[in-house]
């Protein structure tokens, strides 16, 4: 965390880490959001009254996939400042940089383009394709935040068929029509009522709020993409044309 940091409050920053911050203020609101809703006992009604228990299993796997958002976002501005210092680096270039040793998307990316020179009749196409490849790889990363989001949409639709269930069965209770059995099936159908309604709520609103946290996680992708469009076609392959010429 200290290294993260300072990654991203150094003078001087380049940028490449706004996305977590973007994710940290989006999450700081909705904490503030929910202590007020938990001040307001809205929250401890909402885990109260579900007796099916789904919207905690909703609250659970929203934890769950805004702390993998996190670590994606993360991920992914570390290949951002990676394609930032590339760009930098081939502005001022005068030649074709050594293979990169770096592990990351990035480095591998641009490894293969130089390598790609083996073939000049084709550098241009293969640069074309191993740009795809990179933007398919990155959105990859991102594309559980769509499964997650409609998973959470999906609980909720499931709370609310269990809602109606449970409303029906209350149903039977009435065969002896007296009070206290009137009173036992209202009781029973107004439980049900409030599984359903609750459930759809939470449902709607963790997928909502982990769409938007994905959202910024897809913006930064496309940040990146279109910084090694900017340095291949601007920079490097240029500078592999000049050297290919000079042979």
């Amino acid at each position: 965390m200290t290294q993260l940091a300072d990654a991203i409050l150094v003078p001087g920053r380049d940028g490449a880490y706004d996305a977590v911050l973007k994710w940290a203020l989006l999450m700081a609101l909705i904490v503030v959001g929910a202590v007020v809703s938990y001040d307001y006992g809205l929250l401890t009604y909402l885990f109260s009254a579900d007796r099916s228990k789904i919207t905690v299993l909703i609250a659970v796997l929203y934890i769950g996939f805004s702390a993998h958002c996190l670590w994606i976002l993360v991920e992914l501005s570390r290949e951002y400042r990676r394609a930032l210092n590339w760009k930098v680096q081939l502005a001022t270039s005068t030649q074709v940089p050594a293979l990169p040793a770096g592990g990351g998307l990035i480095d591998s990316f641009v490894s293969d383009v130089i390598r790609s020179r083996e073939h000049p009749s084709e550098v241009e196409g293969n640069a074309h394709l191993l740009m795809m490849s990179l933007g398919a790889s990155f959105r990859r990363r991102t594309k559980i935040g769509t499964y997650g989001a409609d998973l959470l949409y999906k609980l909720g639709m499931l709370g609310t068929m269990v809602g109606f269930v449970m409303m029906l069965n209350s149903m039977g209770d009435l065969a002896n029509f007296d009070v206290d059995t009137l009173r036992g099936a209202l009781q029973k159908m107004i439980a049900g009522m409030a599984v359903s309604l609750l459930t759809t709520i939470a449902g709607l609103i963790g997928g909502i709020l982990l769409r938007l946290e994905y959202n910024i996680a897809d913006a930064l992708v496309t940040d990146i993409s279109q910084t090694a469009v900017s340095f291949t076609e601007v920079s490097l392959l240029p500078l592999m044309a000049r050297a290919e010429r000079n042979v």
